[in-house]
């Protein structure tokens, strides 16, 4: 059961990965400011996506209030910028505020889900956390100025909107390296072990809340990290960033890409946002697209009834055909 997490991690060659980083770095010469912001934003939602794999694809723990934590690292970013000062150090101090809020409420959850409850119950809580979350930041509206949002402006360089570009990418990369290393580590073992069968698990003397905190508080951590990017990105930040679609998103990015494989979480963002953009983009086309849901549901009915296991789940189960099939 936990030698399936590992194969679902595509070994890329190492070309290949060189390649679309040579690609991804001379992009923003090439593209005009809104296809940059567009590439930008699955950067940063590619490494939100990546948070609640580490949960869902590893663990099978669902949280339905995954948003607070990639609305709490936009709302600090917004909050220290209004109210402090537009610098690199009170950007850092926000930094640092979301990385303790979101340890925070980590363990919280992980304290609630230690008690015993069914996944189910404990997936209804995370959710009245995340709208608990957002109900106090649509009150405290001298602060976040409610449902109206926050709009802000960045210090130098972060102004620059190919400078913000290329940090997003860095974000990525080294967000993928960590996110790789965790779920191929021990503990990461055990995580997959929990989510196929955790009676199993604590029968071989795996400590499983243990296991399940440091899960929370890595995934936290990262889709909080996601959130000042998310924030900085848009330079504006309101409830919306809180609320549960922005929680769906991030099921329905790893849903597409493939649950359980990390990367696919990041071809799930890329496939969802460029198809969204397309469709928008359509609209004054022909009256049919005005109903753009529509040929996103479409899609996702697609891509569920022909790779359940999502696209890179897809690719991941054609190799492994082929190799039972070569002679050993």
């Amino acid at each position: 059961m936990i030698k399936q997490g590992k194969k679902s991690l595509l070994n890329l060659p190492r070309i290949v990965v060189l390649v679309l980083l040579v690609v991804l770095t001379l992009c923003p010469h090439f593209l005009g400011v809104k296809n940059m912001t567009t590439l930008s934003r699955i950067l940063v939602f590619a490494v939100y996506a990546m948070a609640y794999d580490v949960l869902r694809g590893y663990t099978g723990f669902i949280h339905l209030g995954f948003a607070l934590f990639v609305g709490g690292g936009a709302y600090f970013v917004g909050i220290m910028f209004t109210q402090i000062a537009v610098t690199i150090p009170v950007l850092l101090l926000a930094v640092a505020a979301t990385v303790l809020y979101s340890v925070l409420w980590s363990l919280l959850i992980s304290k609630i889900a230690a008690t015993g409850g069914s996944l189910l119950a404990t997936a209804m809580i995370t959710m009245a956390f995340g709208e608990i979350v957002r109900n106090l930041m649509e009150r405290l509206r001298s602060i976040s100025n409610g449902t109206d949002g926050l709009s802000f402006r960045l210090p130098k360089p972060l102004d620059n909107r190919m400078v913000l570009y290329y940090i997003c990418l860095l974000f990525l990369v080294v967000m993928v390296i960590v996110l790789r290393k965790f779920v191929n580590s021990p503990t990461g073992r055990v995580l997959q072990g929990i989510r196929e069968n955790e009676q199993r698990a604590i029968f071989l003397g795996y400590d499983t809340v243990k296991a399940r905190t440091i899960a929370l508080v890595v995934a936290g951590i990262t889709a909080g990290l996601a959130g000042v990017m998310y924030g900085l990105l848009n330079r504006f930040v309101n409830t919306d960033a809180l609320g549960m679609q922005m929680t769906y998103n991030a099921m329905l990015y790893s849903l597409i890409g493939g649950t359980g494989t990390l990367y696919g979480a990041i071809v799930g963002s890329g496939v969802v946002i460029i198809f969204q953009d397309i469709l928008l983009n359509l609209r004054g086309v022909a009256p049919i697209f005005e109903r753009w849901l529509l040929f996103f549901g479409a899609l996702y009915i697609v891509v569920i009834m022909y790779m359940p296991h999502g696209i890179v789940g897809f690719f991941n189960t054609m190799k492994e055909k082929r190799q039972q099939k070569q002679p050993h």
